[in-house]
Formats: C-alpha cells, sequence, structure tokens
C-alpha cells in the first residue's frame, strides 16, 4: 500500500516502523469495531457474524440472551416453553460486562496514539487471554478455524508494532529521510542547480530525545514534508519537538509570548504562543493555529 501512495519514494527505515505502529493500532480499532457491531447484532437477535471481533465479550451477551430466553421462539429446538429461564436482570448484567470489555480495547487504541507503547501492550496481553478463552471454549475444530486465523492475525500485528515502537525509540535520527525517485535528473542539470541554489541551512541542534512517557500538553501539533511537529508544555518548560526530538524550549511558570524555532531538512519551524493562540509556521506560512484557553 505504501508504494501504491508513495510512488517514486522508498519508506526510510524510521517510517516503516512507524507505518507498523500505526497499523497495530488501526487493527485493534478494527476490533473494537467488529466486537460492538457483534454486541448489537447479537442483542437485536440476528444470526449474522462479523470477524475480527473479540470472543469472551460476546460470548458473555450471547450466553444472557439464551439463558434469559431473549431469542426468537424457534432458536429453542425443544419448544420455548420447556425452558427455566433466568431473570431479565442476568442479560442486563452479562450485556454491562460485555460493553466494559470492549471499552478497555477502545481506551486502550486511544491511550496508545502517542507513542504509549504500554497501552498497546495491555491490548496484546488482554486479546491473547480473549484468545485462550476462545480455544478453550471452541476447541480448535474446523467450523472455527477462521475465527483463530483472525485472532492469529490481530495478535500478530500488535507484537510487530510493539517491536516496531522499540526499535524506532532507539533508531538513529541521521537516518531521517532519504528519498529514491524514480526519474533521475541528469548529473549537469543537478550541477547547474547547485551552482545556483543558495547553500543549504544547517540543521538545528538537537537538544535531547523527547520523552514520551512523561506527563505533557499537546499545545498543538501538525505534519508535513516528513516531519511530526509537535509543540508541547512538559511541566514548567514548553518544547519544540520535530520527529520525536527537542530542537528548541521556554521554560517559565507562567508562559508571556514567545517563540521556538528550529531548521530541519531546510525548512524553518517556528513554534509561537502570542498571548492567545498556539501556532505552527513553516518556512514562514501558518500552518496550525489553536485558541489557548489556559
Amino acid at each position: 500500500m505504501a508504494k501504491l501512495f508513495n510512488q517514486g519514494v522508498s519508506l526510510t527505515p524510521r517510517q516503516n516502523y512507524e507505518r507498523k505502529y500505526k497499523a497495530a493500532r488501526s487493527n485493534l480499532l478494527l476490533v473494537v469495531i467488529a466486537t460492538a457491531v457483534n454486541l448489537i447484532l447479537a442483542v437485536s437477535g440476528s444470526g449474522t457474524y462479523f470477524l475480527f471481533s473479540a470472543f469472551i465479550p460476546y460470548c458473555l451477551t450471547t450466553f444472557g440472551m439464551v439463558w434469559c430466553g431473549r431469542f426468537p421462539p424457534e432458536f429453542y429446538e425443544d419448544g420455548i416453553e420447556n425452558y427455566v429461564f433466568l431473570d431479565n436482570s442476568v442479560f442486563v448484567i452479562l450485556l454491562i460486562l460485555s460493553v466494559l470489555l470492549t471499552l478497555l480495547y477502545l481506551l486502550a487504541w486511544f491511550m496508545s496514539k502517542k507513542n504509549r507503547v504500554g497501552w498497546l501492550i495491555f491490548a496484546l496481553v488482554f486479546f491473547g487471554l480473549d484468545t485462550l478463552g476462545m480455544l478453550i471454549f471452541n476447541g480448535i475444530a474446523a467450523e472455527g478455524i477462521i475465527d483463530i486465523v483472525f485472532h492469529a492475525w490481530i495478535i500478530y500485528y500488535l507484537v510487530v508494532g510493539i517491536i516496531a515502537h522499540n526499535k524506532l525509540k532507539n533508531y538513529p535520527y541521521e537516518d531521517e529521510p532519504v528519498m529514491a525517485y524514480q526519474n533521475a535528473v541528469p548529473q549537469a542539470e543537478v550541477a547547474q542547480e547547485a551552482e545556483a541554489a543558495p547553500a543549504p541551512v544547517q540543521n538545528s541542534n538537537i537538544i535531547r530525545r523527547a520523552d514520551t512517557d512523561v506527563k505533557h500538553r499537546v499545545l498543538l501539533e501538525k505534519r508535513m514534508f516528513n516531519m511530526d511537529i509537535c509543540y508541547r508544555r512538559v511541566k514548567r518548560v514548553n518544547e519544540l519537538v520535530i520527529n520525536g526530538y527537542v530542537y528548541d524550549e521556554f521554560e517559565a511558570l507562567a508562559e508571556p509570548a514567545h517563540t521556538l524555532e528550529a531548521y530541519v531538512d531546510g525548512h524553518h519551524v517556528e513554534a509561537i504562543y502570542n498571548g492567545t493562540h498556539s501556532i505552527i509556521n513553516v518556512d514562514g506560512q501558518q500552518v496550525a493555529k489553536k485558541l489557548r484557553i489556559i
């Protein structure tokens, strides 16, 4: 898919790791959506079932439907009048438990957004237990092989995403980014352009790698020109973070108007607080703006 939408450009190792982490989160979101849809279908009495769903939440809801006589009469082979059903409150409790379990997956997806890989690990353990429960309950049978394959699919992508995050965290900044173009420019044209072009501005010095685990508040963020730009506040320090590295910072207990700036890959990036708004400028053009309430 990357080559389809990025013809002429090869991904760097860093971009590849980022893509794998995002793919893991996308598959986790797919689990949340499929599970929610299946719970709705189960409550409505439909016989339809979506793949990629978590097993335990769906199983609990289905049990509640069966035990409390909420399926259509034709579902019960011996006739519905020959069954003794539990109180409807049992179904309500099991449905609430199913929803809470599904919301835990949604929480893990949401909290893992800022490269908080611990939540992806939580989702992996949680979904692994779900898979174990499915295997214990259903066993390994031909009719259940598709469910097993799709559970293995999700587990695989979560593992790949976690490994990619750990490699990305320690990957050298100097390897970012490299592009390969399909149509090479003749050497004579390259030399001529090099003579006419002004000398490139040197990249600003990196202060440190941005701590992703520290508690922080994102003031504004923008992605463009292969740069993930984040203007954030950590305790009393405002930081300009680009591709996971702090390039400029400003410390103050109460924030006055200020500007943080950096030169990265020939682009001039500014993070500005003017007293009322957070602003990100790239090469002198405003690309993001947000009103600051506090």
